[in-house]
Formats: structure tokens, C-alpha cells, sequence
């Protein structure tokens, strides 16, 4: 895997897991399902975008 795309999943991991943190502290159970299920499609575009 490229150091780019690391770089890229590790950013977005970051993005999310602050977006998560935030919806917890603020008790928005449905954003946080929201995001868990966005997540792993983030991901893969992430994956799909750098094999190209």
C-alpha cells in the first residue's frame, strides 16, 4: 500500500473518530450510527481512489 493512501486512511480515521467523539459528547446516538456507516464506504474510496 502506498504511504499515500496510509497517510489518507489514517486522516480519515482521524476526521471520523473526532466527528464520533463529538456526537457522543453531545448524545447524538443517531449520528453516530450514521457515521459508523459511512465510515468503512469512506474507506474503501479512499482504497479505490489511490488504485487507480
Amino acid at each position: 500500500m502506498k504511504d499515500a493512501t496510509v497517510r489518507r486512511l489514517q486522516a480519515l480515521e482521524e476526521e471520523y473518530t473526532f466527528a464520533v467523539n463529538a456526537a457522543v459528547g453531545e448524545n447524538r446516538d443517531d449520528l453516530v450510527e450514521q457515521l459508523a456507516s459511512e465510515y468503512p464506504d469512506a474507506a474503501l474510496e479512499v482504497l479505490r481512489s489511490d488504485a487507480a
